[in-house]
């Protein structure tokens, strides 16, 4: 094998083998930098609940949320459509992988979010997500 010869004595093998140890840190550090701005977020939204949740794996994305009162926020500060739409589009000039987040309070209008998905598509960003807290299990 790999760890050398054993003779007919089959003495202790005395070192730790923390190869296991470096998989799960590295997978729990890249959670982490994967969840880090759906946390970072200071805007106070209640989310409805799914059950299927998958973090976006881009370089560059940006945060759109709609509060309970219609209001628009790009990256934590409060926008209107048209200053949404110029900054969007500057953005996907510089970035063509952009892939933007929404999250919208379960209480809003649906005329809201579909604003702004129309401003998302008409600026050219097709990657769109949409952010829930996670359901229980045992809840329905």
């Amino acid at each position: 094998m790999a760890f050398g010869g054993f003779n007919s004595q089959d003495e202790e093998m005395s070192e730790i083998n923390i190869t296991p140890l470096v998989d799960v840190m590295l997978v729990l550090l890249i959670v982490f930098m994967l969840a880090m701005p759906v946390f970072t977020s200071s805007i106070n939204v209640n989310l409805p609940k799914s059950t299927a949740q998958k973090m976006l794996e881009a370089p560059q994305i940006v945060n759109l949320v709609v509060n309970e009162q219609g209001v628009y926020f790009y990256q934590d500060g409060e926008v209107n459509l048209e200053t949404l739409q110029q900054r969007l589009s500057e953005g996907f000039a510089k970035n063509d992988k952009l892939v933007v987040t929404i999250r919208a309070d379960k209480k809003v209008s649906y005329e809201y979010v579909a604003n702004l998905l129309e401003l998302v598509r008409k600026v050219g960003i097709s990657k769109i997500g949409f952010v829930a807290e996670p359901q229980a299990a045992n809840a329905k």
